[in-house]
């Protein structure tokens, strides 16, 4: 059939259509192209951005960072906490045992005098150092004072070294995405292993972070 007419010339909805599908069919391959770049490198609510052609994280994602590690350093807090109070169950028990114990048993209460000075050192170190603190905790436990103490105690224990280790690591991250080529530098396995030990709770946030290093690393090898 032939053009449509309404009277007075060709009809304006049969020129809307026809300049629509010219304008679907007819776009250049720069403008396909550039649409495709932007998809594949900068998508809607990526957890990073391009910077000066280098990929940066986006605030949400430092934001969140940030705050991951403030939660892990409050754990650190807690975790101390809940030792000391176990430690302090431990000592009592062991005044009770001493006022009944033999003479001569000089083995166990070596071992509850070491265990003692060694946590009561960190626990006073704790509050200027909490990581060196919980090393000097740790150190102390690999001798005999592990064996004086009981299994609350050594489980609040390494409730510290969890939980510092995460914090650890989370700031480590921080330091690395804040630098423009750490990612790069770092053997896949320890950047692996550094997300790990993050302990993150929150799933997305790993899954953003994890994004933004593979990214990383894929833009600056080709820069290399």
């Amino acid at each position: 059939m032939g053009q449509q007419h309404c009277g007075c010339g060709p009809c304006d909805k049969d020129e809307g259509e026809t300049a629509g599908k010219v304008d679907d069919v007819g776009r250049s391959g720069y403008a396909l192209d550039k649409a495709a770049e932007e998809t594949i490198f900068e998508p809607p609510n990526a957890p990073f951005a391009l910077k000066d052609g280098r990929l940066q994280p986006d605030q949400a994602l430092v934001d969140a960072l940030a705050s991951s590690l403030e939660d892990a350093k409050s754990a650190v807090s807690k975790a101390w906490a809940k030792f000391r109070g176990e430690f302090g169950v431990q000592v009592s028990i062991w005044g009770s045992l001493a006022i009944g114990s033999q003479r001569g048993d000089k083995t166990k209460k070596q071992g509850r005098d070491e265990a003692k000075r060694g946590i009561e050192a960190a626990l006073q170190q704790f509050e200027t150092d909490p990581f060196e603190a919980a090393n000097s905790l740790e150190e102390t436990l690999k001798g005999p004072a592990a064996g004086a103490l009981n299994n609350a105690t050594l489980a609040a224990a390494k409730q510290i070294q969890i939980k510092t280790t995460q914090a650890s690591r989370r700031e480590e991250l921080s330091t690395l995405l804040s630098q423009k080529d750490a990612a790069v530098k770092m053997a896949p396995l320890h950047l692996e292993r550094l997300i790990e030990e993050c302990g993150f709770e929150n799933a997305d946030l790993e899954s953003s972070v994890r994004s933004l290093l593979e990214m990383t690393r894929g833009t600056l090898s080709v820069e290399q």
